[in-house]
């Protein structure tokens, strides 16, 4: 009887992966129409009459970051950090100034100096840039802040701190609905407030540029130099990310390719309905006031994505890997993957969208977190099936279930393969030995097993949604 069981929730669940990889395959063979690269950058420079310089008329893509490793996306030469100051491609009509908001939800702010310098070191002029670092003073010692900004605050570049009680201010404005423009998965509440608080203080033209940032996050050194590229033809973009460092532990390791792979398959369109990451993004003063605008006319709770491809605003995806930290521990770790899916799911539950609009906007995610609860089922149950088969236990499986199998097992292939490419743009190895031990530690049955594990946060974040915890 138990035979009987295990054999059926096998094919069960195959077939179940096999609806899932459908749609998985529709996400893969769809190209991206709205990448920002040298592409778009080159498009940009003849439409003002100039053209990236190169002796050999080609656009640099290679370069030494300065926290070391070379990565795809960066300009230098291998040997040597780059020097700071200017060494935009852009004309200077085009430079605009940036305001970069980092907030720091509950007293968070390691890392900070990290994503100082690597701001400090972009390719777009650091005169341009202003950074404010948002936090709580209840939460956040103001002088021990301060100290490690003054510390560590790279020449030539504007950081100011600005203390915000964000929970009186969202008591405050509770009833002032769509209030919170910065309100977006991956953005809590009181991230969104203090977003919000910056904006209203900050002096933003309405072509002024507003960037935010987790902090801890690292950029690539021609990150803004493209985004503001981009903001030429798009209205918002956003950058991708993967993990910053791979050698912490076991879990940013995989979390490493798995984050690669899914910002890399998450935004393949630049209309209809789009979500955009808690880090990472940038848009004109014009287009937050305006989205802000729309939100108080007709009081819908929506994160900013939504509420922006709801006006018809446009998304373009920057060709640059955004590093972010990843906790090392397993507490940490699905402490903070179950508030993303809780807050996940609370979206995609919301009222204010249609269920096409659900399906366009959440497919991608939906489907991997499919995989995930599937495979906390389908992978024990395979792995029990193959153990029987090989030690000579009389499982019969008929030809269009080894069919179904075949056809999962292609189709997994294919996506660790593009997951393999995505984390090779994206992390920064030392060396071709740190590659190789990277490629051969991050192999399809530890993705395997790691989305196995994603079913714990998924199910605790559904629960939590249930109980209407926050």
């Amino acid at each position: 009887m138990a035979l009987e069981v295990l054999v059926a929730a096998f094919v069960l669940t195959q077939l179940c992966y096999a609806v899932v990889n459908c749609g998985l395959l529709a996400l893969f063979l769809r190209r991206p129409a709205n990448v920002v690269d040298e592409r778009t950058l080159g498009r940009v420079l003849e439409a003002n009459g100039g053209q990236i310089g190169r002796e050999d008329g080609q656009s640099s893509r290679v370069a030494i970051q300065t926290d070391g490793g070379s990565l795809k996306g960066e300009r230098g030469s291998p040997g040597r950090k780059r020097s700071l100051g200017p060494d935009c491609r852009l004309p200077s009509p085009l430079r605009r100034r940036i305001h970069v908001f980092v907030p720091l939800v509950h007293g968070r702010w390691r890392g900070l100096e990290s994503t100082l310098a690597s701001i400090a070191a972009q390719s777009y002029p650091t005169s341009l840039v202003s950074v404010t670092v948002v936090y709580e003073p209840r939460e956040t010692d103001a002088i021990a802040l301060e100290g490690a900004i003054d510390a560590e605050r790279p020449p030539g570049l504007e950081v100011e701190t600005l203390s915000l009680d964000a929970a009186a201010r969202t008591t405050d404005r509770s009833n002032d609905d769509g209030a919170w423009w910065a309100t977006g998965t991956g953005t809590s509440p009181t991230a969104a407030t203090m977003l919000t608080a910056a904006f209203e203080s900050r002096s933003v033209a309405a072509d002024d540029l507003v960037a935010v940032f987790e902090a801890g996050s690292w950029l690539p050194v021609d990150a803004f130099e493209l985004a503001v590229a981009g903001l030429e033809e798009y209205d918002i973009v956003q950058t991708k990310h993967t993990v910053r460092d791979v050698d912490a532990g076991i879990l940013p390791l995989l979390d490493s390719m798995a984050t690669a792979a899914w910002s890399d398959l998450g935004h393949r369109s630049s209309t209809g309905p789009y979500h955009l990451l808690g880090s990472g993004y940038l848009a004109t003063g014009r287009v937050l006031e305006d989205v802000a605008a729309w939100r108080r006319r007709t009081g819908d709770d929506v994160p900013l994505g939504l509420a922006a491809s709801h006006r018809g605003d446009t998304l373009g995806v920057v060709d640059r890997y955004v590093r972010l930290d990843c906790p090392p521990g397993l507490e940490a770790w699905l402490d903070r993957q179950r508030a993303w899916t809780r807050d996940l799911y609370r979206r995609v539950f919301a009222k204010s969208w249609s269920g096409l609009d659900d399906l366009r906007c959440w497919s991608g995610t939906l489907l991997l977190q499919s995989l995930a609860l599937l495979s906390a089922v389908g992978v024990p149950a395979a792995a029990l099936v193959a153990v029987l088969s090989t030690s000579g236990a009389s499982v019969t499986l008929p030809l269009t279930v080894r069919l179904l199998v075949g056809f999962n097992v292609l189709v997994w292939t294919y996506y660790c393969l593009r997951a393999y490419r995505a984390a090779w743009d994206a992390v920064p190895f030392r060396s071709w030995p740190h590659r190789v031990a990277y490629s051969v530690l991050v192999n399809p049955l530890s993705q395997a097993l790691y989305a196995t594990l994603w079913a714990a946060p998924i199910c605790l974040g559904l629960v939590d949604l249930a109980r209407g915890d926050a």
